[in-house]
């Protein structure tokens, strides 16, 4: 029976199933930060931190709309995501937990302070919403409002196929977030955004800056400017337009 048992990464208790193993986790590691093989997570580069960012940033704003019809739960997925970029991405996050008998990892961010802190993540201040300058309509990313905070959270996992006797692994990154849809007008370069029960549409173009996806500069001078670190401070600052 020995030989059978399962052995709790985080404390060195044995379990003689899996499933006991795994409440064991949920009453005693619920939100566990320490990640047992993290020195065999190599630290991706600059280059491929940012190609991964440009990403998320990319695959939010495609689920934003301007329509009730674009209103709601939203996810995606990215199947071949590096497990080392996940983690130097969010192990210094408040929210950030890793589960060793799942090999999962789960990331939150919630409220005004999430979106803010997503801002200087993803350097850059317009990740989270989209804006059509011709119906003063404006899809973003619900954070905040005044009845309540909702999240996005960003969660990966390692999928494993077994067949023909060889083992193919990869690893999964899901999204999840609510999206809203509303009108906006610019005032003193803060934006001003109503319920949208209907998209009215102006007699001209609204006139002002719009913000559309990674208008960012050259990746060399973005380098100069952060630091993916052990040090949960030791972010860059957010581009500016």
């Amino acid at each position: 029976m020995s030989s059978q048992s399962i052995c709790c990464k985080l404390c060195f208790k044995t379990f003689t199933t899996y499933q006991k193993l795994l409440i064991h986790e949920r009453n005693r590691h619920l939100y566990n930060k320490t990640i047992p093989h993290f020195y065999s997570l190599p630290q991706p580069s600059s280059e491929q931190m940012f190609y991964y960012i440009n990403s998320f940033i990319v695959l939010i704003k495609k689920k934003l709309g301007f329509s009730r019809h674009a209103v709601g739960k939203k996810r995606f997925s990215i199947d071949t995501f590096p497990e080392n970029v996940f983690v130097y991405l969010f192990k210094n996050e408040e929210k950030f937990k890793y589960s060793p008998a799942r090999h999962k990892y789960q990331c939150s961010f919630e409220g005004s302070v999430g979106a803010a802190r997503l801002k200087e993540i993803f350097h850059y201040d317009h990740w989270s919403f989209r804006q059509d300058p011709f119906t003063n309509t404006k899809g973003y990313v619900l954070l905040e409002n005044y009845e309540n905070t909702y999240q996005v959270k960003f969660s990966w996992s390692q999928m494993t196929l077994l067949e023909n006797n060889r083992e193919f692994m990869l690893g999964r990154m899901t999204c999840n977030f609510i999206t809203d849809s509303g009108e906006f007008q610019e005032n003193n370069e803060e934006q001003i955004l109503t319920s949208n029960n209907k998209q009215k549409i102006p007699e001209k173009p609204v006139e002002g800056k719009f913000h559309y996806i990674l208008p960012r500069p050259p990746l060399n001078i973005i380098n100069q400017h952060s630091k993916f670190s052990s040090n949960p401070t030791a972010h860059g600052s957010s581009t500016k337009k």
